[in-house]
């Protein structure tokens, strides 16, 4: 265990902190939030601004679900055992192609141990994402920082938590990524391993537009981080059956990591990426890249983006299924 991860877990045992104290996080989450609602006030086009207000950066949207479900503190259950689900099986690689990826990662479900999380365990995740002077819901000039967010989300989707300034806060009831009707595993799990299917089913939710397509498989990924081998395998079959969908085959994530990607244009200068582990094929996180420049006009001002400018770029460090929220796998 890295020893920041120890130094929080220690700061998980003590007391909870004061009201006052209390109040000055609820206000830095607020602001937090207010700052990539403006973002997404100002849109970059129809299909992103939508996404953005979805999921925004991953630390607005945990903020915001802790925001709206009302902030209580929790003083965490320590580092009991957790469930943590095994490495997949090796499997050939690296993919050259969309065709390879999918059957590389199908085989590589195929070969997965039993995926059964309880319905009150939880989904951790640690992640690093890249950050700007003035961020709002994403990127909005040079990249001048990251930061490590760390949340749990309940496996039946009743419950969220986020560390803090070393406090975990929990939430009630979270929403779901646009384009589908629950996060919940019991709902995932009923999905089908054909893609064909899949994509008919995320289409009536999200539109057939294979943007809209790929908006909703993007924000699944982001939100549910640890999802059954085989729909990660059906997710990705779905966006290589998109007609617009271009196969990367070297991406490096903000962690220096390089993968293979899976890749779309919108709005005719942002290349979206999702980034997918070239051995396990799990996801690994994403980047977006404004392959030409671009002015925005919005009632607020005006976005100047310039071409190779990194408008998103994030990495998933760690994932998995523990006990408590509060836990490391």
């Amino acid at each position: 265990m890295d020893t920041d991860e120890l130094t929080q877990v220690a700061r998980l045992r003590a007391e909870v902190r004061s009201g006052s104290e209390l109040a000055k996080a609820q206000r830095l989450l607020a602001a937090e939030i207010a700052a990539a609602s403006g973002a997404a006030a100002r849109g970059r086009g129809k299909g992103r601004g939508r996404r953005l207000a979805v999921v925004g950066t991953v630390a607005a949207a945990v903020a915001a679900a802790v925001i709206v479900a009302g902030l209580r503190t929790h003083p965490g259950p320590g580092v009991a055992r957790p469930t943590v689900r095994p490495p997949t099986a090796h499997v050939p690689g690296p993919a050259a192609s969309e065709a390879e990826l999918v059957a590389y990662a199908t085989k590589a479900a195929a070969a997965a141990p039993p995926f059964r999380p309880g319905p009150h365990e939880w989904v951790y995740s640690k992640v690093l994402a890249a950050t700007s002077a003035n961020e709002g819901g994403s990127l909005q000039g040079p990249i001048t920082g990251r930061r490590v967010t760390q949340t749990w989300t309940r496996v039946d989707g009743r419950e969220q938590a986020v560390l803090q300034h070393g406090r975990l806060y929990l939430s009630g009831l979270i929403g779901s990524p646009e384009g589908w009707k629950s996060v919940s595993y019991s709902y995932l799990k009923s999905l089908p391993a054909d893609p064909a299917r899949l994509r008919a089913i995320i289409a009536a939710e999200a539109g057939p537009a294979d943007a809209n397509i790929f908006n909703a498989v993007q924000a699944l990924l982001e939100n549910a981080v640890a999802l059954p081998p085989r729909l990660n395998a059906a997710l990705y079959g779905v966006l290589a059956s998109l007609s617009q969908v271009r196969f990367e085959p070297s991406v490096t994530d903000l962690a220096g990591r390089t993968g293979v990607g899976l890749a779309i244009v919108e709005e005719g200068y942002i290349r979206q990426i999702i980034i997918i582990n070239p051995a396990s094929y799990a996801f690994m996180g994403e980047k977006s890249v404004a392959i030409r420049a671009h002015v925005s006009v919005a009632l607020d001002g005006t976005l100047h983006v310039k071409k190779g400018q990194v408008l998103g770029w994030w990495a998933l460090l760690r994932s998995g299924i523990v006990r408590h929220a509060g836990q490391l796998p």
